[in-house]
């Protein structure tokens, strides 16, 4: 019997899937909406000094795909998006850092300096502790850059993150690195109710004077993504997943799924519809906001 080796499968050959469910978006030409947080965050990174953002939102928001679209978009070949999707939001020559918190190597001090270090192609200090990090930072830091820190809560759990730490990336954000060091970080709350040791809040939430929420999308913008089907929806399913959905895009992501899986395999509209409810049921709790 004849043996074929296992050959390597080329992502090239892959597609993009047209709804994406429970990971998030990591493909710019997949990321859809939120125009007034966007002109919002990157009118406030077009000058110098680089001033900081916190995003709160709730889980499964979209607030990690946020940061993706955010740290690809301005580098990004027109190729790879959608027709006139807009990627001019700034100057090309930015650097990015995402740090997710929930990496448990993120809770470290070495391994998450190390890491911003290695992201933004700076020498290694040893050791790589706060002291020595900060002064690369000060020494080799030339080109404006952004720390983008998804659930940043989880960060402020670590024990190994301490106070000092967090003391020393105020530092860094306001005092340091010539105004060339921006921050941003997710979190489930507002800075001024994230308590942590002895019921105080971090330091560092000094220096974020600029506090968006992150909510559902517009009408238009929700339209928009339905549009972006490989088939087309009958406007009474558009206005049906419009209604269930609220215009979230976690849920409007499942009931495009859903109706899309529906045409494909000729069912009926009573089956897909009640199945697509079942699937939002674990996210209602958006529709309260």
């Amino acid at each position: 019997m004849q043996v074929f080796p296992n050959l390597p499968i080329s992502l090239s050959s892959l597609h993009n899937s047209p709804f994406v469910i429970g990971p998030p978006i990591t493909e710019p030409s997949q990321f859809f909406g939120r125009e007034y947080i966007l002109k919002r965050i990157f009118d406030v990174w077009k000058y110098m000094p680089l001033q900081h953002i916190a995003i709160v939102g709730l889980k499964r928001s979209g607030k990690t795909s946020l940061l993706h679209y955010l740290r690809r978009i301005i580098d990004v070949s027109t190729e790879q998006l959608r027709p006139n999707q807009r990627h001019d939001w700034l100057t090309p020559g930015y650097q990015w850092v995402f740090v997710d918190f929930q990496d448990p190597r993120m809770c470290y001090q070495e391994s998450l300096l190390r890491h911003i270090l290695i992201e933004l192609d700076m020498p290694i200090p040893e050791p790589c502790d706060l002291i020595g990090f900060m002064e690369v930072i000060d020494q080799y830091l030339e080109t404006p850059s952004i720390i983008l820190l998804d659930e940043i809560g989880a960060g402020l759990t670590s024990p190994d993150l301490d106070e000092q730490f967090w003391w020393g990336m105020r530092s860094l954000g306001s005092n340091h690195a010539g105004g060339k060091l921006g921050f941003l970080f997710t979190a489930h709350q507002p800075p001024e109710e994230m308590i942590v040791d002895d019921n105080k809040p971090s330091p560092f939430f000094n220096i974020f004077g600029h506090v968006l929420n992150l909510g559902a999308f517009t009408k238009n913008e929700a339209i928009d993504f339905i549009a972006s089907s490989p088939q087309t929806f009958a406007d009474t399913d558009i206005e049906w997943i419009l209604e269930q959905s609220g215009c979230w895009p976690a849920l409007l992501q499942i009931l495009c799924h859903s109706r899309l899986t529906a045409l494909e395999e000729n069912q009926s509209v009573e089956n897909w519809q009640t199945e697509a409810i079942h699937r939002i049921k674990p996210y209602l709790y958006l529709l309260k906001q």
